[in-house]
């Protein structure tokens, strides 16, 4: 083995690990390469590579070192924190473009392996390896490199980015380069939908968590449901116009099948004498306590997270069981605090629907049946009859298909037709495509009978999955029952409302305290904003202080940051792209500390909230 290649496989293993542990398995296997590397003509390493029916030199025959530079002269990176690289060739673009622009973030994608590990055979890279603004992908799935995309825009990473490909690839991968960037669009949208979300919801979140904690005291929790139900049937209830096809086929199997209602389906199911034995309940407006609080039946099992609108919530009498998501942070926090151990993180999703998914897999079930999952209107109609929020929500899907809103889409459903549907609601498909790839030890079948198709979930006419797989017996409401019963046996209600409210108390008294300290962080940008040019290091050490201070504490950490990220990161990113346009230097530093006194306000305002909430 080369010290090249060993050079470069120490580095790997540093930073990229399990790539580390493919190229060396790769390196000792004996196969004829589709890379033969050769030398141009001013003696600089090349590659020659055959992909498909296409022979081609990755660089210059001539000079590559001149071809990398005014490749990147062409590059004009305003706007833009990151640079999408397709080619990794022998890297010398991404060392013109390193030098070029040190600051950007420089993602390079590799579609053939065999190029990177004659690479890691020919050039010694560990300095492009171990640089933190550069990542290589090695991948042939677009997709897979998208989800890349997505985690670093998920953790605030990335934000802006330009693609650009070496010239040679232009020909050979133009399918895979265009296929590449459909996935990262659809992946940003993804994440844009997260964002706007968590910066829409982040008041009502607070308040329905507070409003709602001391339900948590009557609920219990969905760990002691855990495979309860394993290889039992799930039904998994949602509300689209479908539903009007086969809701009758759901009368007689309450005891052959788990029967979760996802959302406002709820309404429909008692409409037609239809009760589930679970529905689920996430939503944080105040429409979603409209579904609820129309609920007749007290004998269906509420699950719910504290996002969810809390006078809903509160005036259920009948059981509930709580569980935590991935969306919100402070579900560890009040697990530990209530002296609560072992449980999971349910995933979120994009929808109601999504997360019913994920309880009927952790709760054991296979296979998992949809039904009612349109994901689209088809003729412009919201819900199945019987939803309490149909008349309302069709009426404004009419108005705006009739005046053109680009907010609706055109996609073709599972007969081929037509269908309007919107980026919400294709996110809520990507959701169940990836979900259903990740976790795929389950059987997922699609009962609908009309409505966007989503890979990975067969369609199957629900009389015929009933035949083949609803045909056993169970005590599914006693199994329920049972465990509900054996929580409360643990522990009484007036035990752990008493530490609820003690977990209320001392958040107040937390809040109260840095809520001066935002404030006082506040007056002191303040300040500093009035008088650029002045002398303000013993401020600086204040803001410091104050900062580490603040963000040290449980409030910040658990209910705050995670609340405030999205907004406080975009405003991080519209502030650095603007920042390239301003020359002047004290223009440059008011615009700067215009962006952190909107992100000290953003924290102060959340804290406050806080503290009127606990106290309340």
């Amino acid at each position: 083995m080369g010290d090249i290649f060993r050079h470069n496989i120490d580095a790997l293993k540093e930073k990229y690990p399990y790539l580390a542990q493919v190229f060396e398995d790769l390196n000792t296997k004996d196969f004829e390469s589709s890379v033969v590397l050769e030398k141009s003509r001013n003696g600089m390493p090349n590659f020659k590579v055959r992909k498909g029916e296409h022979t081609f030199f990755v660089h210059s025959t001539y000079d590559p070192k001149t071809e990398a530079v005014r490749w990147t002269e062409r590059i004009d990176l305003k706007g833009f924190d990151t640079i999408a690289v397709l080619g990794v060739g022998c890297g010398y673009h991404i060392e013109e473009l390193e030098k070029r622009f040190p600051d950007k973030n420089k993602i390079v994608i590799e579609p053939d392996r065999n190029v990177f590990l004659k690479l890691l055979n020919t050039r010694d890279i560990t300095h492009l390896i171990l640089n933190e603004n550069i990542l290589f992908i090695i991948t042939e799935d677009t997709e897979d490199a998208g989800r890349v995309f997505l985690s670093l825009r998920e953790e605030g990473q990335i934000d802006s980015v330009e693609f650009s490909e070496l010239l040679s690839y232009r020909k050979v991968y133009e399918e895979w380069w265009l296929n590449l960037k459909k996935d990262y669009i659809r992946f940003a949208k993804l994440h844009q939908i997260n964002t706007n979300t968590s910066v829409f919801f982040a008041e009502t979140w607070l308040t329905n968590l507070f409003e709602g904690m001391l339900q948590l005291a009557r609920s219990a929790h969905i760990k002691e449901y855990k495979s309860a139900f394993a290889n039992i049937p799930a039904i998994i209830v949602s509300a689209g116009p479908a539903l009007n096809r086969n809701i009758h086929l759901l009368k007689d199997l309450y005891d052959k099948a788990v029967i979760i209602s996802a959302g406002s389906s709820i309404n429909i199911l008692e409409n037609r004498g239809i009760t589930p034995h679970i529905m689920v309940g996430v939503d944080g407006g105040e429409a979603e306590s409209r579904i609820f609080n129309n609920v007749k039946s007290d004998e269906i099992y509420f699950a719910y997270t504290l996002s969810v609108h809390y006078d809903g919530l509160k005036n259920y009498n009948g059981p509930k069981i709580y569980f935590k998501t991935n969306v919100l942070e402070y579900g560890d926090w009040i697990d530990n605090k209530m002296g609560i151990d072992g449980a999971e993180y349910l995933r979120s999703g994009s929808s109601v629907s999504n997360l019913s998914l994920d309880i009927a897999r952790y709760m054991g079930c296979n296979p998992i049946i949809l039904i009612g999952q349109n994901l689209s209107f088809p003729n412009m109609e919201s819900y199945a009859q019987g939803a309490v929020l149909k008349q309302e929500q069709d009426k404004s899907i009419r108005e705006h298909i009739e005046q053109n809103i680009k907010y609706y889409l055109l996609e073709k459903d599972i007969y081929g037709n037509d269908v309007y549907t919107t980026e919400s609601m294709l996110s809520i498909k990507f959701y169940f495509e990836e979900y259903v790839r990740i976790y795929s030890d389950r059987l997922y079948l699609n009962g609908s009978e009309d409505g966007l198709p989503i890979r990975g979930i067969e369609n199957v006419p629900l009389n015929e999955i009933i035949e083949r797989y609803c045909t056993k017996e169970y005590d599914i409401k006693g199994m329920l029952d049972k465990k509900f019963k054996e929580e409360f046996d643990a522990g009484s209600v007036k035990d752990k409302e008493a530490k609820i409210r003690n977990i209320l108390d001392n958040i107040h008294n937390q809040s109260s305290e840095i809520k001066q300290k935002a404030i006082k962080r506040i007056d002191l940008i303040l300040d500093i904003l009035n008088n650029i040019r002045g002398n303000h290091n013993a401020k600086w050490k204040q803001i410091d202080r104050l900062t580490d201070e603040i963000e040290n504490c449980d409030i910040y950490k658990y209910f705050v940051e995670p609340l405030s990220k999205y907004f406080i990161q975009a405003i991080k990113n519209e502030r650095e792209r603007r920042m390239e346009h301003i020359s002047d230097i004290q223009e440059r530093l008011k615009y700067l500390y215009e962006g952190l006194l909107m992100q000290y306000t953003e924290v102060k305002e959340k804290i406050v909230l806080i503290d009127e909430l606990s106290k309340k």
